[in-house]
């Protein structure tokens, strides 16, 4: 192809006349830095989020782990944070409530009581049983509820 034939402007589109790709090609880089440097500058000047955990859950994660606690633990625990106004009381009935330990036959139950579990893994299960076995909305938000308590406390660990 002859470059004298080719109309006024466009002679410096040809693929030997390379000046004009390496000048594009310094202003992509610098307009990256650029960009670059103001998303650093944005960043750094943004307001940060801070999120302020109550006492009560504060120190009921540092007090029981809801991964390692007895069932009376998990009683103490219910009741705390439903004197402190933390949870409802559907939540505090369903944390609170031990199979495990029936006041009506405490020689019974004394030896199950100190048993300790994994609540968070518990409740979990119990979720998944409960949309597993078609159980109702009220039923999955309880549990579902529940569960999140517990993985809250045990994230503030």
């Amino acid at each position: 192809m002859n470059i004298s034939k080719l109309p006024d402007g466009v002679s410096g589109l040809s693929k030997e006349d390379n000046s004009h790709k390496v000048e594009q090609e310094n202003m992509r880089v610098h307009s990256v830095k650029i960009k670059k440097t103001a998303v650093v500058e944005a960043q750094e000047a943004a307001p940060r989020d801070v999120i302020s955990v109550s006492d009560i859950w504060r120190n009921m994660a540092q007090t029981i782990n809801v991964r390692d606690a007895s069932p009376t633990e998990m009683i103490i625990l219910s009741g705390k944070l439903y004197a402190a106004g933390a949870i409802s009381y559907d939540d505090h009935l369903n944390l609170s409530f031990q199979p495990e330990i029936n006041l009506d036959s405490p020689a019974q139950s004394k030896a199950f009581s100190h048993e300790k579990k994994d609540y968070v893994d518990l409740w979990k299960s119990k979720q998944d049983n409960v949309i597993r076995n078609g159980g109702d909305r009220h039923q999955i938000e309880d549990t579902h509820r529940v569960h999140a308590i517990l993985t809250y406390l045990d994230s503030l660990r």
